[in-house]
């Protein structure tokens, strides 16, 4: 079984466990927008060289819808963020001329398990667990550099936050989360390929009691 259904199946697993937790009681389901702080990053390494990207991608943007319940939940996101790009001298992999190169992960889809803990009533801390499919396209400037140019992968998604409700129905969330760690991209003639996404965020989210 490949990484991306392991990371497919766990995901899924992981929030029919909290689904089927969920009884005949109180049910907070909810909507919400944020924004990004994410740094992207691709790394290359093949017979003739190594090149590095890793820059931050502002500003990046989410939607999300879920449910939370007691100490658990569950969410689904939509997320976009811009390119971020690099410039490279002379001699790197071989080149003959300077260039370019940019790197985006947009769009992604992350599906989400949560683990919350009250700290009072207005405010919880909590914890994410899940996965992301993104795809991602790497594009050169210039001349003498060969890769894949896009690709869909699915990678393991964790992080952790913390939620403040001024309100019963509002909330300000803030939160780290890695979307990606060091997915392999791919296996051409330019080597073998790695990305990693993630950063800091800010949402404002809308409950709905049940």
């Amino acid at each position: 079984m490949t990484k991306v259904a392991l990371y497919y199946y766990a995901g899924i697993a992981l929030m029919l466990f909290t689904t089927a937790t969920v009884e005949a009681q109180e049910v907070r389901v909810y909507a919400g927008l944020g924004a990004g702080a994410y740094s992207v990053k691709y790394s290359e390494e093949g017979p003739s060289g190594a090149l590095s990207v890793k820059k931050s991608a502002l500003p990046s943007g989410i939607i999300k819808v879920g449910f939370d319940y007691s100490y658990w939940g569950a969410e689904l996101r939509a997320g976009a963020m811009p390119g971020a790009s690099a410039q490279f001298p002379v001699g790197t992999k071989g080149s003959a001329r300077p260039f370019g190169v940019s790197v985006q992960a947009s769009p992604f889809v992350s599906y989400l398990a949560k683990m919350q803990y009250p700290v009072s009533k207005s405010f919880n801390i909590y914890a994410l667990l899940g996965g992301t499919a993104a795809t991602y396209s790497v594009n050169p400037t210039g001349t003498g550099v060969t890769f894949n140019s896009k690709v869909t992968k699915t990678g393991f998604t964790y992080g952790f936050g913390a939620a403040y409700r001024p309100r019963p129905l509002f909330a300000v969330e803030m939160e780290w989360i890695q979307y990606w760690s060091d997915v392999t991209l791919a296996l051409s003639t330019a080597g073998r390929s790695k990305a990693s996404f993630g950063g800091f965020g800010l949402s404002f989210s809308r409950s709905f009691d049940y």
